[in-house]
């Protein structure tokens, strides 16, 4: 008897240090930096709505997080006002530009849900796949403009948009069924808005 409650005891002392060790897969100050980055946009660009930034999914390939966040995604940030990154997707990013670039996308997503029905509960038809897919490629590049403006307000380089998608998001052919929009095309599409606007 002895022998299974001390196996039982090694079993559960094993789980706890596995569960401690995924606890801290994630340090400390890459939450800090995505919450002061968030942060500074937010306020550089007078945003009184509040959201919070944290990471999802840990160790899985988002399709873009934080700023092409999945579809479950999508509803916690239009019903939690949570705007999640990919960790994954973190890890591929080298400069606050860059992450700031996938964080202003987001923002300019959540800003605009704001003011949908029941303030923003069904957002998802705006933003979801197929038969709403047309409206949501067309508001994804309505949002890659506004995340441009919060970047260029709050000191960032907007040029880092174009670096972040490469490497974050891959070139999305679905583009009848899907939500989004090819990425050379957002990309064109960014660089023009940012040459026309900001580069006289």
């Amino acid at each position: 008897m002895k022998k299974v409650l001390m196996s039982v005891l090694l079993l559960f002392s094993l789980l706890g240090v596995n569960l401690q060790a995924n606890a801290d897969y994630i340090n400390h100050t890459d939450y800090l930096r995505i919450q002061n980055i968030g942060n500074k946009l937010l306020q550089s660009n007078g945003i009184k709505h509040r959201y919070t930034f944290n990471f999802t999914s840990i160790g899985q390939q988002g399709a873009y997080p934080l700023i092409d966040t999945s579809f479950s995604n999508d509803m916690n940030l239009h019903n939690n006002r949570t705007v999640s990154m990919y960790y994954a997707d973190y890890l591929r990013l080298s400069t606050d530009d860059e992450i700031a670039s996938l964080i202003a996308h987001d923002l300019a997503q959540g800003e605009h849900s704001y003011t949908g029905v029941l303030n923003g509960q069904f957002m998802f038809t705006k933003n979801g796949c197929f038969p709403f897919n047309a409206i949501a490629k067309s508001n994804e590049l309505k949002f890659d403009k506004t995340a441009v403006d919060y970047l260029v307000k709050a000191g960032y380089n907007p040029k880092a948009f174009e670096t972040a998608l490469n490497k974050t998001t891959g070139e999305w052919r679905g583009t009848f069924w899907g939500r989004h929009n090819k990425t050379c095309k957002r990309v064109q599409l960014i660089n023009e808005y940012i040459k026309n606007k900001y580069s006289k």
